[in-house]
């Protein structure tokens, strides 16, 4: 017995070593693929904006040649040469703009003036496939420049005619640096190789670069993944390029036959395979080890033994729990990072969208009915991704809060009859309220949606019919409640429950219950985010959520809320939806916003009101601007800025020049720069992302009134 121990003392540890590195092998190679996917679908986002920024310089080209023929065009080709010079110059992934006509000789160029009008480019593979009925965007093969050294990408557009002839060429000559450059940031993190292919597996940019050609043979693994997989995939072979092989990913674009690929070397997943298997063998060899000279005298101390195991498993059950409610706060708190970044990028596409709204709007009145319903769909999509996107920043803590001291029973007293609305006619609600209740610092508008929010949920479980139940008092969450649940701080609290007498919700959910974009409702019935914003809310005031649910039985939830001893100021966030009139204003103003389309709209918005407007695309152009304009009135600036100077540095800059000077920030979340622990610094006035026209219009005429400015 003695040696069939000591025999198992180390099979079993080997056997156990064997499965573990099969299990950790799987784990590593599918970590690679997960990582190189979401690297191939952030480097697809920026080819996205380059080549968009390509079709923008094709389209005001186009607009340029409007209603001109070839001879107008040679005739003004010196005017014409220059606005071309100028767009090209504006748009730093564009090296050259030029137009053949359709003869294939040069008519225009943003390079050169005259353009030389003797060459003939009709031979070239681009030419060509622009006379074919219906050509889309082509794509050349990576070459050198006619007229520079550098390495160009050409991209050219059939010129449009009213009747579809074939009028000529439009050719943008694009920057492969544009794409290197992002690219050797992620190659420099984890990964060993990124690139942009087109679909015949000529390769237009890599990072690293290589000596060998830049296209792939017939046959190559990448063409033959393609052939099989058209859009989006993941393969594992050996380059046919420079011999690597590699775990690669990639993705198609949209109208362009061009890829976007990453890539990471085998050997780099092997070699964090190996390290981590190596851990193991520190730790698990000389235990194996021990194990062995242990069990020699395992039948005599079995009765010790048992006991210390049984001490063991105890300690291994503790420690599983609190592993496991680790994980699952760093799970929220990832996702939750990861909306906060969504947001902010999609906050300014609905500004671009909710400006130009307002133009065409303003068209729609004069025209038929059914372009008119055609805004008002547009306006309600806006609406919708407008409480998404709110809903997103609610989760993950990221939203300026407004906060105040607020009386927690007067609070939901107040909205007694809204909660009944939204309960339904059917369904019972009662409120019974602790006296003396303490009061906290929250944003009353938030913790009025989050009660919305989770009494719609109720009334949902119920089907509509039975018993919400509401209730305040005060609480003391100890040392032991704080270990239980990691994410609460040990003191006093004001708790508010809410109870339905609902169908319940099973074990297995109640886990995921707080996840983003989770729901048991069918498709259509939910977006899976009201609980998340609650939760995110809860958190970002220093909360905590709690749920309790049994099935057939009902649910609680209980919000935990910190009690407040002292008033809070809270500083001024703008209603980013008034509808305001849009009165007419005097005097200069600065804008400070990095996106050039939302700069745009802003500028147009202030200058249709009577404003004279200033606009820099960073701070450093800005406090430029501000120093040679000496009689700016306000500064409007976006927070998040680049190279290397945000939002609330720029106005701490300009308030040195010009303490008198009022100030707005813009954000399409909350951001350092302006928020602490969660809440907004004292007197800031925000104006949130996206907003209206009377939006903007009204919180600059409350900021000038308060400086006593003529508005």
């Amino acid at each position: 017995m003695l040696k069939l121990i000591a025999i198992l003392s180390l099979l079993i540890p080997a056997g156990l070593f064997a499965v573990t590195a099969s299990i950790s092998y799987r784990a590593h190679f599918t970590d690679a693929r997960d990582r190189l996917e979401a690297r191939a679908d952030l480097a697809y986002q920026h080819a996205r904006r380059v080549f968009a920024t390509f079709d923008l310089a094709d389209a005001q080209t186009e607009e340029l040649l409007l209603e001109r023929d070839d001879a107008a065009v040679v005739e003004r080709d010196a005017e014409l040469s220059a606005r071309l010079a100028r767009l090209g110059n504006g748009l730093p992934e564009v090296e050259n703009i030029w137009v053949l006509d359709a003869k294939g000789h040069p008519l225009l160029t943003s390079t050169m003036t005259p353009a030389p009008r003797a060459s003939d480019f009709s031979d070239r593979p681009y030419f060509k496939a622009q006379k074919e009925p219906g050509a889309g965007t082509y794509v050349s093969e990576r070459a050198s420049g006619p007229y520079r050294q550098s390495q160009i990408i050409r991209l050219s557009y059939r010129r449009r005619a009213s009747n579809d002839a074939f009028v000529g060429v439009i050719g943008i000559s694009g920057d492969p640096r544009a794409f290197e450059r992002f690219y050797s940031a992620m190659v420099g993190d984890d990964l060993s190789m990124m690139s942009l292919v087109r679909a015949d597996g000529a390769v237009l940019a890599r990072v690293p670069a290589v000596n060998a050609p830049m296209k792939m043979p017939p046959g190559s693994p990448f063409l033959r993944a393609r052939a099989a997989s058209p859009q989006r995939g993941v393969y594992s072979d050996v380059s046919a390029i420079d011999g690597v092989e590699r775990v690669v990913a990639y993705r198609a674009l949209e109208r362009v036959p061009v890829y976007v690929v990453a890539a990471l070397e085998t050997s780099l997943v092997l070699q964090h395979w190996r390290a981590a298997m190596l851990q193991h063998l520190y730790f698990g060899l000389p235990a194996t080890i021990a194990l062995f000279v242990i069990s020699l005298g395992a039948i005599r101390q079995a009765r010790r033994q048992a006991d210390t195991l049984g001490a063991l498993q105890r300690e291994g059950e503790r420690r599983a729990f609190a592993e496991e409610a680790l994980r699952q706060a760093n799970k929220m708190e990832a996702i939750g990072r990861l909306t906060g970044g969504v947001a902010h990028d999609f906050n300014n596409l609905l500004q671009v969208m909710l400006g130009r709204l307002a133009h065409i709007q303003k068209a729609a009145a004069k025209k038929t009915p059914p372009a008119q319903r055609d805004t008002d769909a547009m306006q309600f999509a806006i609406d919708r991704a407008a409480m998404l996107t709110h809903r997103l920043l609610a989760f993950s803590r990221q939203q300026p809060l407004r906060v105040e001291t607020v009386d927690v029973n007067g609070l939901i007293a107040g909205m007694a009859e809204l909660v009944r609305q939204t309960a339904g006619a059917e369904v019972t609600v009662e409120t019974t309220f602790s006296s003396d209740l303490w009061p906290v610092s929250i944003d009353a508008n938030q913790l009025e949606n989050a009660i919305l929010n989770l009494t719609s949920n109720a009334r949902d479980a119920m089907d509509g019919v039975g018993r919400i139940s509401i209730e305040t008092a005060n609480t003391n969450l100890d040392e032991s409640f704080a270990k239980k649940n990691l994410d609460v701080q040990p003191g006093s609290y004001v708790s508010i429950s809410l109870s339905d007498t609902g169908h319940g919700i099973p074990r297995a959910v109640i886990a995921k219950i707080f996840e983003p974009f989770f729901t048991t409702k069918p498709i259509g019935q939910g977006t899976g985010l009201g609980l998340s914003m609650v939760y995110g809310f809860v958190r970002q005031s220093g909360g905590h959520v709690d749920i309790e649910s049994e099935e057939g039985r009902g649910t609680t939830v209980r919000l935990y809320l910190p009690r407040e001893t002292a008033a809070v100021a809270h500083p001024t966030v703008g209603d980013a939806h008034a509808q305001g009139p849009e009165t007419q204003g005097s005097g200069l103003i600065l804008v400070v916003e990095d996106e050039l389309e939302v700069r745009r709209l802003i500028v147009d918005a202030l200058t249709d009101t009577g404003y004279a407007v200033l606009a820099a695309a960073d701070a450093h152009e800005g406090l430029r601007l501000l120093d040679a304009n000496p009689g700016v009135l306000l500064l409007l600036t976006d927070v998040g800025l680049p190279d290397g100077m945000n939002g609330r540095q720029l106005a701490d800059a300009a308030r040195g020049r010009q303490p008198d000077l009022r100030i707005i920030f813009m954000t399409g979340y909350a951001q350092g720069g302006i928020m602490h622990h969660g809440r907004l610094d004292p007197g800031v006035d925000l104006l949130s992302k996206p907003f209206t026209r009377g939006a903007l219009a009204q919180k600059i005429r409350e900021s000038l009134a308060r400086q006593g400015a003529n508005v």
